[in-house]
């Protein structure tokens, strides 16, 4: 076939498809679904702690108009603890954004089942329960090294402990650096951004033992004098939110989906327990 015929019968060709394709284009009338602020609340009770602790903010709607600030505490809410012991109002503090109370009006207690509730000044409601792990699980060891990988150095963590035995547990494992700088007299305690979360699931009441990085290029220098390893013996419900929010990936397109994890019903968020056993390792 002489090759000037070819050439027109292949732009005559692409002249036909970009006509159907143009021709099928239709402006698309999509009714976008209704969404609503729902409240954002985050709450972690512990019996180390000295003062109880409410967040409560409102979310940013998907769809609809963006202009609510979510870091905005909402501070006419009405917010009650709740347990066996009886219950206790949270009063909102506007310098910190919390509603709050001390330890000591309301003793947090091993074991015990606690309630959440919140009553909008909208009408709405909101709720949570979450249940206090039943001890501390102390840290039999801990120890690190620093590894050289790749042209750059990182810690590898090492902690073993003692799973109690008597229930299911929960675990999350983090480190601290501690420095001091020789221009003031603080400690400056540094988040080293190493974390682990673990289970004692086919392992329970055995001596388990775990390990974690910290982030490359994390190597001690003379400022640092001790590293406190932090193992948080945690509710199921503050190990599930951590899980989803460790598998969560931001801005990355390639990443699977992942819900984070809430227990608040009516709202988003988290209301879980825990408790700390430390293991200081000196430098």
């Amino acid at each position: 076939m002489d090759l000037q015929i070819l050439k027109t019968m292949k732009g005559f060709v692409l002249f036909i498809v970009l006509l159907f394709i143009f021709a099928c284009e239709k402006e698309a009338n999509i009714k976008l679904p209704d969404t609503k602020s729902q409240p954002v609340v985050f709450c972690y009770l512990s019996p180390q702690d000295t003062v109880i602790r409410v967040k409560l903010t409102m979310s940013q709607p998907l769809f609809g108009e963006q202009n609510i600030d979510i870091t905005d505490p909402v501070a006419d809410a009405t917010i009650l603890l709740s347990s066996s012991q009886g219950n206790i109002t949270l009063t909102f503090n506007p310098q910190s954004g919390y509603y709050q109370t001390l330890s000591a009006n309301y003793p947090i207690y091993f074991g015990e089942t606690y309630k959440l509730s919140i009553n909008l000044s909208n009408g709405g409601y909101v709720e949570a329960i979450t249940k206090m792990p039943d001890n501390t699980v102390p840290i039999s060891n801990a120890s690190f090294q620093i590894i050289k990988e790749n042209y750059t150095e990182y810690k590898r963590f090492k902690v073993s402990f003692i799973d109690d035995p008597s229930t299911v547990n929960f675990y999350r494992i983090s480190a601290i650096k501690l420095q001091v700088y020789s221009w003031q007299n603080d400690t400056i305690r540094t988040e080293t951004f190493a974390r682990a979360l673990y289970t004692d699931e086919g392992h329970n009441g055995e001596l388990l033992e775990t390990g974690f990085n910290t982030y490359y290029g994390d190597t001690n220098n003379d400022s640092t004098v001790a590293h406190d390893v932090l193992l948080i013996n945690c509710s199921k419900d503050y190990y599930l939110f951590y899980k989803s929010f460790n598998n969560y990936q931001e801005g990355n397109p390639f990443a699977e989906p992942s819900l984070i994890y809430t227990n608040i019903k009516g709202g988003l968020g988290v209301f879980a327990a825990y408790s700390r056993s430390k293991y200081r390792i000196n430098i």
